[in-house]
């Protein structure tokens, strides 16, 4: 087969991918958009404000780390649980993907475009949280504000992005994607750590990044580039997994 022959060949399967790609993103979109997520967010957005206040009540005085801890340990991940379940249906990611994937398109690629919607609203989720739990702990001695938001929000962002991987992959496991527990649990139970295995979990990383001590003494540039990894290779493992 000449070279012209191949290239006309591969376009159509590539064309097939960016298709089913487009249309898994689209799908887990409109998922991400519904009511009970709205609702859900509404929560989470008032649980990180209240946070905030409660500390500033406490004391200035370290109001805004302590929020910010706070709202990274619980409301993050809790909140993108919630999104990873709706974008999947509340089922498998397989099984997610396949109201497009009978039409003809590859279930790996919707599956792929299902996470990779996942992984953009949760990472603008977890900017938005930092963001609130930013504000709400704020005190004019506390340093300025647009430096703390910046900061905080690209944390949220990767922090948030990193869940939403590793949930995907988890709803590539057991009946009706209840493997996606699995990350969840494991990081409340050792993402406090500093050892090699809380270096496999987003919390140890996003405490490292928000001035805590970082698992294995990893460097915050390390720590950023380890939650980038999660983000994008996570989505494509769990898509791989759904593949016929």
């Amino acid at each position: 087969m000449t070279s012209q022959h191949r290239s006309h060949a591969a376009s159509p399967r590539g064309a097939g991918a960016f298709v089913g790609l487009s249309l898994g993103a689209a799908m887990g979109a409109r998922r991400l958009a519904g009511r009970g997520v709205v609702l859900t967010a509404l929560l989470a957005l008032a649980l990180a404000l209240a946070g905030g206040l409660i500390e500033r009540r406490v004391t200035t005085a370290g109001a805004v780390d302590r929020s910010l801890a706070a709202t990274f340990r619980l409301v993050v991940p809790l909140f993108c649980f919630a999104l990873a379940a709706r974008a999947c249906d509340r089922s498998s990611l397989r099984d997610a993907a396949w109201p497009v994937a009978r039409y003809g398109a590859a279930r790996r690629d919707v599956a792929l475009g299902i996470g990779v919607a996942l992984v953009l609203v949760s990472a603008v989720s977890g900017a938005l949280l930092a963001l609130v739990a930013v504000a709400s702990a704020q005190s004019p001695s506390a340093p300025p504000f647009a430096r703390d938001a910046f900061t905080s929000g690209w944390i949220g962002a990767l922090v948030g992005a990193a869940y939403a991987g590793w949930f995907s992959f988890g709803a590539t496991f057991f009946e009706r994607g209840r493997g996606r527990v699995v990350p969840l649990v494991l990081d409340f139970l050792f993402g406090s750590g500093a050892g090699l295995f809380a270096a496999l979990l987003p919390r140890a990383h996003g405490r490292g990044l928000l001035g805590g001590e970082g698992p294995l003494g990893l460097s915050q540039p390390h720590g950023s580039i380890a939650l980038l990894l999660m983000a994008t290779l996570l989505p494509v493992a769990a898509a791989l997994r759904c593949r016929e």
